[in-house]
């Protein structure tokens, strides 16, 4: 299957865009977000709309950040040390000498139990199978797509700092989330009239990765019928007089194997009062609380292997210049292929209703580890992300390009500067 691993662009139109140049007077942009959409899956057998946007129209690939919500830096243009979306960050402090909680005396299997309950409840509240001891100490800044969906602060505002849709504007942007496996659906539903800036979501192939990835034939069928979906989109968008935008943040690895943090961390004789962690599935972060526990957890996570260990202050060399220890002070980053299991966003009960409500995450039922994830530092294959703007009236802007030139990008089609807040560049240029 062809790969594509460099950024080049052709005057030639392919036949089946039919002439993708759009009148110059377009000011309507529609952003396909098509999390997980890996470059070296994309082919003419396979994806042959895609194959041909990558050979005849300008795209760019671009650097993403070590992170799995690259959502809020997309469309606000700055680094999570500006919307404060990257994680969780280290809260206040116990009170010295406070008597334990009763939820603390309970076992963490029951609480964290309550925990699935409640997300099914109320979907915004995030799960983590995190006991309340230790989730007291973090402070979540998470924005996920079910937050995203019933929360409209977390597409027009984040942090405070505005969105490309807070400055389009509200009566004029359109936000439109899907995991469906039948994309074509959702076909009637996209280039509202009104809307100068509409911006799709689609998250099915990013999940269908995730638990599918270990199944080529399948993923292979996906891949196909996602590019369908982004052929008929174009005309929808031409009809319209919109242009498209497709961008993906990230592609996916096969997962190799799973790394048991929670025992290594059981067994390295430090207690649980002396640190804070948290875990997710292809990273982790630490906050010691005094110089036994950093000692001892720089040198557990140098042991582990498969990764690397990332000191706060040397985060600004894959892109999130932390100016303090608030989001971790030790990270452990694995390499694309490894896991760990179990993490804090896993938990049986949590799995076996996912695994029965979602029949894209039905072979958590059969094995609760990921197929594949991504996640990972910036440098490594997985992580590669691209724009592609399938319009042959411009050209791709020379030079390396970053996730911070997204955001900045989609504002210039518009025909709006970038505000001060944004520190990117536009990435397309009118021929």
């Amino acid at each position: 299957m062809a790969q594509y691993h460099a950024a080049r662009s052709t005057s030639k139109e392919a036949s089946s865009l039919g002439s993708a140049k759009l009148d110059a007077e377009s000011d309507r942009l529609l952003l396909c977000y098509v999390s997980g959409m890996d470059l070296r899956r994309l082919g003419p057998d396979t994806t042959p709309f895609m194959a041909e946007v990558l050979a005849t129209c300008p795209w760019k690939p671009f650097s993403n950040l070590p992170s799995n919500e690259l959502f809020p830096t997309l469309v606000c243009g700055v680094d999570p040390t500006v919307h404060g979306v990257w994680g969780v960050r280290l809260g206040a402090p116990p009170v010295a000498g406070a008597p334990p909680r009763p939820v603390d005396r309970l076992p963490d299997r029951i609480v964290t139990g309550l925990q699935c309950a409640i997300h099914a409840l109320r979907p915004p509240y995030d799960l983590a199978a995190i006991p309340p001891r230790r989730r007291r100490r973090l402070v979540m800044t998470r924005t996920k797509y079910k937050r995203r969906r019933q929360w409209s602060e977390a597409l027009y505002r984040i942090g405070g700092v505005p969105s490309v849709m807070e400055i389009v504007g509200r009566e004029r942007s359109r936000y439109v989330f899907s995991s469906s496996l039948h994309p074509a659906r959702l076909l009637s539903r996209l280039c509202a009239p009104r809307a100068a800036l509409e911006i799709l979501e689609f998250y099915a192939l990013d999940r269908f990765q995730q638990w599918n990835l270990d199944r080529p034939e399948p993923v292979r069928r996906f891949y196909s019928r996602v590019d369908a979906f982004l052929r008929d989109l174009h005309a929808r968008c031409r009809a319209a007089g919109m242009r498209l935008l497709v961008v993906s943040d990230h592609g996916h690895e096969p997962i190799r194997a799973a790394l048991d943090l929670s025992a290594a961390l059981a067994g390295s004789g430090l207690h649980e009062h002396e640190y804070t962690h948290f875990v997710e599935v292809s990273s982790a972060r630490f906050w010691p609380h005094n110089e036994r526990a950093r000692r001892e957890l720089s040198a557990l996570l140098a042991r582990l292997g498969h990764g690397r260990v990332v000191r706060f202050d040397e985060m600004a060399g894959y892109g999130v210049p932390l100016k303090d220890a608030s989001f971790g002070e030790i990270f452990c980053f694995l390499d694309p292929g490894y896991i760990f299991f179990p993490h804090d966003f896993h938990h049986p009960l949590a799995n076996l209703l996912l695994g029965l409500a979602d029949p894209i995450q039905r072979s958590r039922l059969r094995d609760p580890r990921h197929r594949s994830n991504h996640g990972h530092l910036p440098d490594t294959e997985p992580e590669r992300a691209f724009v592609a703007l399938v319009d042959a009236g411009f050209a791709g802007a020379d030079g390396a390009a970053h996730i911070l030139d997204v955001a900045p990008s989609i504002l210039a089609l518009l025909g709006r500067a970038a505000p001060a807040t944004m520190r990117g560049r536009s990435l397309f240029l009118r021929r």
